[in-house]
């Protein structure tokens, strides 16, 4: 199914963010996505402070070049999918959304977190928005809106869901009482880089896995071409 990226053609993403646990096979993907779904107990404290140590991605993450599938569902049954793939420098900043159909890029989005251009499958700017119109949209803010971990962690209550083998799970509660949600953000446990992020609200379940992500790497001088 196609993602549509434009304001007024998003439907819900199937939530910063990176949000997000794929692994590099299948069966270990089933089993972090689990994780985050249905979190059992609550983790006793652990020793290291994994929150801050998320939050320090926001100055050491430089660039960024991964994978995404996006799914939502709704009492349990799933009615979207999406896959694509997402660039990051951190210099300006800069972010590239792809989404993919048929295994090609049928959409792209360039920002700056000002203005998003809305790009088709050859390149042709058909729209623009902007950034903030377009990130309150967003079921999976924390999954696009790179360096801004440590504001994210502050609008919620933050605690340790569980800790698994290579995983561990954050929980993250709003303070804003008028928000119905719960956070699951999976990092990495020993570098704490996202990994994957669900949003549940009530009976809708929204999951983006990160897949083949390539931290601090040169990205390609063209990655960001239409951008203004």
């Amino acid at each position: 199914m196609k993602l549509y990226i434009n304001k007024w053609a998003v439907s819900l993403l199937c939530v910063a963010l990176a949000a997000v646990a794929w692994a590099a096979n299948p069966q270990e993907a089933t089993q972090a996505a689990n994780a985050i779904s249905t979190p059992t107990t609550q983790a006793a404290a652990p020793a290291k402070d994994y929150a801050a140590c998320f939050a320090a991605w926001d100055n050491n993450m430089h660039t960024l070049q991964t994978q995404f599938i996006q799914t939502t569902e709704y009492d349990g049954m799933q009615i979207l999918r999406s896959t694509g793939q997402i660039f990051y420098e951190q210099n300006g900043p800069k972010l590239r959304l792809d989404t993919f159909e048929d295994g090609q890029v049928s959409q792209s989005a360039l920002t700056n977190k000002k203005q998003i251009y809305i790009l088709d499958d050859k390149g042709k700017e058909i729209s623009k928005v902007s950034w903030n119109e377009w990130l309150e949209g967003q079921p999976n803010q924390a999954l696009f809106d790179f360096g801004n971990y440590t504001a994210l962690l502050k609008r919620h209550q933050v605690s340790v869901s569980e800790v698994l083998t290579d995983r561990v799970v954050l929980r993250l509660v709003p303070t804003t009482k008028t928000a119905d949600y719960i956070l699951y953000v999976t990092i990495n446990k020993s570098d704490c880089f996202p990994q994957a992020i669900t949003v549940q609200a009530d009976l809708m379940k929204n999951t983006a896995q990160l897949a083949d992500i390539k931290l601090n790497t040169k990205l390609n001088p063209t990655t960001f071409k239409g951008l203004k």
